[in-house]
């Protein structure tokens, strides 16, 4: 089943190299092509061989953020150790140099082909790899085992997309499975899920979602001030945040905007698209409908400044959605209006503000229902519903600020999932001396 595998991921990459090139040029990110091959431009032999050796692994932007905490704690609990921090994507990337300050290397996870990871844990030696949600790769964790590396999937969930997928893999997966030490899944769907997938049962713990732990850091006082002058708002206006959204999303966000423009003297929408390079593709939506709209980042340089007629800003810039809901007073997440699963909901509602999404949250349906639970989280089931729920949620400052209370509340309640995994991480190292002694 390898040996397929590997044939197909072969034929697949290289039909995808120009793909990946083409994108380079258009989007004007280094996707570092030799580093996803495993040749490295840092000068290695400064930091490996190693005494420990971690390797953390989170896929993007939402990943990265999920692990931060995780790695500063790995970083305070093992000082002596060398940690690696891996993502896929250039989002991912960039965001892991401003966050994980804990990691003595960042680079992008090398494709899955098996000369490629073998390379790769030849020259990193790990001995242990953690896996954040999702990240099943065969040949990466085949390699690993073979090196004698502890594997843990942390704060593990499965999608239903996913799941499905996984299926296809047939008796490779079965062999992946067996190879991963501990499973620590999020809630008990993930359990029951990882499990029909065919992972070991007591293997399989539930120790909570990384991302209800995440740093909370608000603005210092002057920052705050600094930057509502510089969004232009006041006690008076209405914040609407709209994070993460995709192409079908926005004209229904641009329609509730000039809705609700209409019924608050002082109203400002905050649009931050999924993919920011698209700015320029909403900056001419919103001039097709006759809305002035400015980019963040224009702002954050000084090349432009709010004038009264302008309330639609384009969050453009990466890392920063989370910290931006501290000015919000309502925040709708992305991906849930059209059939895309949705995104992270537990950033907004830690910050004390009320949730607004779709029907469309299967990816996160646990955080989901969490939320509408507790009454801190509205579904919508359309535009007229999306725009009834808005308005009534921003005219009612008492009601909404006492559900915006209980949200962060609601959430610090679920805190404690790091604490849980570094006690699973020190077990598997422990382990894996415990392996080498006795050889």
């Amino acid at each position: 089943m390898y040996l397929i595998y590997n044939l197909i991921l072969t034929v697949l990459t290289v039909f995808l190299l120009p793909y990946y090139y083409f994108k380079s040029k258009k989007s004007g990110e280094n996707l570092n092509l030799r580093e996803r091959f495993a040749f490295y431009d840092q000068n290695l032999d400064l930091l490996f061989p190693a005494d420990k050796v971690i390797w953390i692994q989170a896929a993007s932007a939402g990943e990265t953020l999920a692990a931060q905490k995780l790695t500063s704690e790995i970083r305070a609990k093992y000082p002596k150790a060398r940690i690696i921090f891996s993502t896929m994507t250039a989002s991912g990337k960039n965001l892991a140099k401003k966050k994980i300050e804990g990691a003595d290397l960042i680079i992008y996870l090398p494709f899955d082909l098996n000369w490629v990871v073998k390379r790769a844990v030849r020259i990193f030696k790990p001995d242990l790899f953690i896996m954040i949600e999702t990240e099943l790769w065969p040949n990466l964790i085949k390699a690993l085992d073979e090196q004698k590396c502890q594997i843990m999937l942390a704060s593990g969930r499965i999608s239903d997309d996913s799941f499905d997928q996984y299926k296809f893999l047939g008796s490779l997966l079965d062999d992946m499975l067996s190879r991963i030490d501990i499973f620590s899944m999020q809630h008990q769907e993930a359990a029951e899920k990882i499990a029909e997938l065919g992972a070991a049962e007591d293997h399989i713990c539930i120790n909570g979602n990384l991302k209800y732990d995440i740093e909370l850091q608000p603005p210092e006082k002057d920052e705050y001030f600094v930057k509502r002058e510089m969004l232009k708002i006041t006690d008076k206006t209405k914040v609407l945040a709209a994070g993460s959204t995709h192409q079908g999303e926005e004209e229904i966000i641009l329609n509730l905007y000039q809705q609700l423009k209409s019924d608050f003297d002082q109203f400002k929408l905050l649009l931050a698209p999924r993919y920011v390079e698209r700015r320029d593709e909403l900056l001419k939506f919103a001039q097709d409908k006759e809305i002035a709209a400015v980019l963040y980042s224009e702002l954050k340089r000084n090349e432009i400044q709010l004038d009264e007629n302008t309330d639609l800003i384009i969050i453009d810039t990466m890392g920063e959605l989370a910290q931006l809901y501290f000015y919000a007073d309502l925040v709708f997440i992305g991906g849930s209006l059209i059939d895309r699963g949705g995104h992270n909901v537990i950033e907004a509602a830690a910050r004390a503000k009320v949730v607004l999404f779709g029907e469309s949250m299967y990816n996160f349906k646990e955080e989901r229902d969490f939320l509408l639970d507790n009454e801190v989280a509205f579904e919508i089931k359309d535009a007229d519903d999306f725009y009834e729920k808005a308005y009534q949620l921003l005219a009612n400052d008492e009601y909404r600020e006492q559900r915006a209370e209980k949200a962060a509340e609601v959430i610090e309640k679920n805190r404690g999932s790091v604490r849980k995994q570094l006690q699973l991480i020190d077990v598997l190292l422990k382990q894996g001396v415990d392996s080498d002694a006795g050889e």
